[in-house]
C-alpha cells in the first residue's frame, strides 16, 4: 500500500480509530505492542533525547513553552501534542511549526508496512493513538531533532509515549487532579503513581507543587528509582506571559526550570530576554483563546476535566469580573460533566449543548445521555438551556443569541469543530 496524498494518509489513520474513540488505554498489553512496533522502526526513541510531560491540567501549554524555550536557544526541538484540534500535524512539529503535509504521507508510507505487520500479529492492531506516537518518535528521529517534547496521551505508567528507557530522559509533571478516574483509579494516589511511573531509572524529574498525597507518591516512585525530583512552587515565575490564565504562570514556571535543567546539561547560557520574549508572545490554539467577531468575544478553552474546569472559571471570572456568560458546550464520553457544570452555572446566562463527531460517528454525551443531562439541569433548578445536536447550527444559534460574549468548552474535540466555523 502507498499513499498517495494527506488525504489519502489521513483516512488511513482514521480508519485504525476503534469503537468511535481517537485513543484506547490498552495497559500492559498496548506498552508490549508499542514496544514491538517501535523495534521494528529501529528503536527511535532511543536514539534521540526526550523530555516527556504527563499531569491532568496544563500537559500541552508546558509542551508548547518547552518546545518554544529550547529553540529560541538554538536547539532543534520536536514537539508532539496530543490531541490535536484542528490540525493532524500539530502532533509533528519541528521547531513549532508543523511538519509539511509531503513529509508527512514521506514518513508515514515508510512505516505502513510496519503498521500491517502488526495487525496479524499475536500482539494485535495498534490503536490510532499508538501509531501518531510511534510516527512521531519516528519523525523526531529522521529529522535529527536535539530534543523531543512529548505531552502523554492518557495517564503516563501505560501511556503508549511511556517508551523510552534512556536515563537521561527528562521526566516533568505538571498539575495532578481527578480526571479519567474509570482507568487511572478514584484516588489521587493511584492517579499520581500512574503519571510518576513516567519517570526513568537514575533520571532527573520536574513537578509542579502537588496536593500533599500526590506529592508523597510522586517522592516515592522516584526514591524507587533513583531518580532526583524537584517541585517547582506555583507562581514561581514573575515574568509577564501572553497565555490567559493563572495556571499559565504555573505551567511557564514548570518550563522554565526545563530550561534551566537542559541548559545545565548542554552547557549553554540562558538568555533572558530571549525568556521573555518567548512568554510574552506565547500563543496556543484552545487555551483561553480570545477572539473578536463582529462585535461579539469569543473565548475558546479546551476544558475538559474538573481541574480544568475551575481553573478556567476562576480565571474567566478575573478577566471578565461581575459579568455573566452565554456557554457552548459538549462533553466526550465518561467525562465527568456533573462536576464541571457545577462551575459553570454561577456564571452562565444561558447554556446550548451540543456535539462533536468523528468519522461521522458522534461520541459525545449529548445522543446518549441527553436525557440524563436534562434530569440533572432540573436538579440543579437551571432551566436557561438549549440541546442543538449538530455543532453548526448549534454555533450559529449561540452566536446570533449571545450578548457580548460566547464562551465555548468542555473538550478539544468541540474547539477543534468551532475553529472550522469561526472567521476573524
Amino acid at each position: 500500500m502507498k499513499l498517495k496524498n494527506f488525504e489519502e494518509a489521513e483516512t488511513f489513520l482514521n480508519s485504525l480509530i476503534k469503537n468511535g474513540s481517537k485513543q484506547l488505554f490498552q495497559s500492559e498489553k498496548g506498552i508490549l505492542r508499542m514496544r514491538y512496533f517501535l523495534s521494528l522502526l529501529g528503536y527511535p526513541q532511543e536514539k534521540i533525547k526526550i523530555i516527556h510531560i504527563a499531569g491532568t491540567s496544563g500537559k500541552g501549554s508546558t509542551c508548547y513553552l518547552i518546545s518554544k524555550l529550547l529553540f529560541v536557544h538554538r536547539l532543534k526541538v520536536g514537539l508532539s501534542l496530543s490531541p490535536h484540534i484542528v490540525d493532524i500535524r500539530e502532533r509533528f512539529q519541528i521547531n513549532n511549526k508543523k511538519i509539511s503535509k509531503k513529509k508527512f504521507v514521506f514518513y508515514l508510507n515508510q512505516i505502513v508496512p510496519f503498521i500491517e505487520k502488526l495487525k496479524n500479529s499475536s500482539y494485535g492492531s495498534l490503536s490510532y493513538f499508538e501509531t501518531l506516537v510511534g510516527l512521531a518518535f519516528y519523525i523526531f528521529y529522521q529529522e535529527k531533532v536535539d530534543y523531543a517534547v512529548i505531552e502523554t496521551g492518557l495517564g503516563g505508567w501505560y501511556d503508549a509515549t511511556n517508551v523510552v528507557d534512556r536515563e537521561d530522559k527528562i521526566s516533568v509533571i505538571t498539575k495532578i487532579g481527578f480526571d479519567h478516574m474509570q482507568v487511572l483509579g478514584s484516588t489521587l494516589d493511584k492517579i499520581a503513581l500512574q503519571k510518576a511511573m513516567i519517570i526513568n531509572k537514575n533520571s532527573q524529574a520536574l513537578s509542579i507543587d502537588q496536593e500533599k498525597i500526590a506529592k508523597k507518591v510522586i517522592k516515592e516512585t522516584a526514591f524507587k528509582k533513583n531518580a532526583k525530583i524537584k517541585f517547582i512552587k506555583p507562581l514561581f515565575l514573575k515574568e509577564k506571559i501572553s497565555l490567559l490564565g493563572d495556571y499559565q504562570k504555573e505551567n511557564a514556571g514548570l518550563a522554565f526550570e526545563v530550561l534551566k535543567l537542559v541548559a545545565e546539561k548542554e552547557k549553554f547560557k540562558i538568555k533572558n530576554e530571549a525568556v521573555k520574549k518567548v512568554f510574552k508572545n506565547a500563543f496556543l490554539i484552545g487555551r483561553f483563546d480570545i477572539k473578536k467577531i463582529k462585535n461579539k468575544i469569543l473565548v475558546l478553552d479546551g476544558a475538559h476535566n474538573q481541574p480544568k474546569m475551575k481553573a478556567f472559571i476562576y480565571s474567566l471570572k478575573k478577566k471578565y469580573p461581575n459579568k455573566k456568560f452565554f456557554f457552548l458546550l459538549a462533553f466526550k464520553k465518561r467525562k465527568d460533566y456533573k462536576k464541571m457544570l457545577e462551575y459553570i452555572f454561577p456564571v452562565a446566562y444561558w447554556i446550548v449543548f451540543t456535539s462533536f463527531f468523528e468519522k461521522n460517528q458522534n461520541f459525545t454525551r449529548l445522543s446518549e445521555d441527553s436525557k440524563k443531562i436534562i434530569e440533572f439541569l432540573k436538579l440543579k433548578n437551571f432551566k436557561k438551556y438549549t440541546i442543538i445536536d449538530m455543532p453548526k447550527e448549534a454555533f450559529d444559534y449561540s452566536f446570533k443569541k449571545t450578548r457580548d460574549i460566547l464562551v465555548i468548552t468542555g473538550s478539544f474535540y468541540l474547539l477543534g469543530e468551532i475553529y472550522k466555523f469561526i472567521k476573524d
